[in-house]
């Protein structure tokens, strides 16, 4: 399946993302925290790809917020500081998804600065966007 080049479309995932986030996050993010921590990754993936595809008509296939980041930076320098807690958000694209080391299963206080990493970025995004 093609990736959409609609950046509106992106937009519209990735808000569903935020607010299954949300959710779980005032019903209470304990016994979730690894799929909590996922689902942020995916909230700010889709973010990065619409804004992406606001400026141009290509979003690379990939699941590496750095590297979107990267991207995204060449249209607007000021996401530069969103670079330390991106990177953050990364780790948690395998390690939630895949049962490989279950020494890496998050915590409560990580999950919710995932939560407030895509918060942070979903408020900057959204007002380039307008």
């Amino acid at each position: 399946m093609a990736d959409s080049t609609d950046y509106k479309k992106w937009l519209k995932r990735a808000e569903q993302d935020y607010k299954i986030a949300e959710t779980i996050k005032e019903e209470g993010i304990e016994g979730l925290e690894d799929s909590f921590c996922y689902i942020c990754h995916q909230s700010a993936e889709k973010l990065l790809k619409a804004f992406l595809l606001y400026n141009s008509d290509f979003v690379p296939k990939t699941h590496d917020l750095v590297f979107l980041l990267g991207k995204c930076k060449t249209y607007d320098a000021t996401l530069e500081k969103f670079f330390d807690k991106i990177n953050i958000l990364n780790e948690y694209a395998v390690s939630a998804r895949y049962p490989i080391d279950f020494d890496t299963l998050r915590t409560v206080e990580e999950a919710k600065e995932a939560f407030q990493i895509v918060s942070s970025l979903r408020e900057e995004i959204l007002r380039k966007l307008k």
